[in-house]
């Protein structure tokens, strides 16, 4: 392993530490509120009583809008609210299965269902800010019968076994708000008969699991649970379930006979990073045992800053960002630095035996190969 620099900056930045006190009062407080407080609707889609079938079952007011949302063009927390305490129900006119092709070559060409845009958790450095910065507006499609199509000729089509895995986690969180749609155990039941050779990931930081316990999931459906330590919990990850909430979850859907896959991601540097991670490594796998763990550092594309500023005028993500180095069109941690804080986080897993797949989100050979990883046959978090 390369040794890290005398002088780094982002030793220096661990000696402010990330994680301030008053910050905890502050996402307390946050979860308070209920993800969503309000359903909207486009009066055009193919599927109103569905719309309002919905909302009836969630109690929630449902408005009719004649065309989408414009961008909201308050700053602050109230930014925030006015794109996060909604959810928009209309029809997708786009394809829902895509082929995720990432801009600089670091990951599988996976391929993704986008039943969600957006999220309505608050996590800071969420790069879904940048992504629907024209359309923020958090947004479930509800026209499955064309979803449903699409999946079955993608399991009728030549692709990869491999690649026969549909990612709903690329572009939003698809059990945040599960307990408003029901729409998990829909499309979880609909799989063995229809589609059998393909396969759902669902990467998600909630624990709204409950409604899946008792499906029929045939072992078509993987469950990922997006984790990190108390103290960014507490910082950037607002009105999410806490990381023990999260593993608790993790516990009941593997008993429940799904494969349970976990993200270390984004793995934050601050001041006691190294204990902070080790031990959650330890309490993983007291709740739960995975098949594969997936590691990645927080990596925000240039143009992320101004959008989390707008949203988190104070946020520590922006005393971060001008530290790190430019990389491959991101901003990252000095590469020693990512060597040393994944490398402490593979050998703490490592010492719960070898059966664990252990993979990086979106690295270069370099530092798989620094690391001690193999590359082939990549198993990492969205590929089978």
């Amino acid at each position: 392993m390369p040794t890290m620099p005398k002088e780094n900056p982002m030793q220096e930045m661990g000696r402010e530490n990330l994680v301030q006190e008053e910050s905890v009062a502050y996402n307390l407080e946050e979860k308070l509120e209920p993800l969503v407080k309000e359903l909207w609707a486009i009066q055009s889609m193919s599927k109103k009583a569905r719309a309002e079938q919905t909302a009836g079952c969630a109690a929630l007011p449902l408005i009719w809008l004649d065309k989408m949302p414009e961008i909201n063009g308050e700053r602050g927390i109230e930014k925030v609210r006015a794109e996060r305490n909604v959810l928009l129900l209309r029809d997708r006119v786009s394809p829902f299965i895509e082929q995720f092709q990432h801009p600089i070559g670091r990951c599988a060409k996976f391929y993704k269902l986008t039943a969600y845009n957006n999220c309505n958790f608050w996590c800071e450095y969420c790069y879904l800010y940048l992504t629907f910065r024209t359309q923020p507006i958090s947004t479930h499609f509800i026209n499955y019968e064309k979803m449903f199509d699409e999946i079955k000729k993608f399991d009728r089509s030549p692709i990869p076994e491999s690649l026969k895995i549909l990612n709903l986690g690329e572009l939003g969180d698809p059990l945040a708000v599960d307990y408003i749609t029901r729409f998990a155990k829909q499309i979880i039941s609909f799989m063995p008969d229809h589609a059998p050779g393909t396969r759902l990931l669902f990467l998600t930081k909630s624990d709204c699991v409950d409604d899946i316990l008792e499906v029929n999931h045939g072992g078509q459906s993987v469950i990922s649970f997006s984790i990190n330590t108390d103290a960014v919990f507490q910082q950037l990850e607002h009105r999410t379930p806490s990381p023990d909430l999260r593993l608790a979850a993790a516990a009941k859907v593997q008993k429940a006979g799904y494969e349970v896959r976990l993200r270390i991601d984004p793995v934050i540097f601050y001041s006691t990073w190294e204990k902070d991670y080790t031990e959650l490594v330890d309490r993983i796998f007291q709740f739960v045992r995975p098949t594969r763990i997936t590691i990645g550092e927080y990596r925000p594309s240039n143009g992320l800053a101004s959008h989390i500023s707008t949203r988190f005028p104070e946020s520590a993500l922006l005393k971060i960002n001008k530290s790190l180095v430019k990389e491959g069109g991101k901003l990252r941690y000095h590469e020693n630095l990512r060597i040393k804080m994944f490398g402490t986080i593979i050998e703490e897993i490592k010492k719960y035996g070898s059966t664990i797949d252990i993979a990086l989100c979106k690295e270069h050979s370099q530092i798989w190969k620094a690391l001690g990883l193999n590359m082939k046959g990549l198993k990492c978090n969205c590929v089978d």
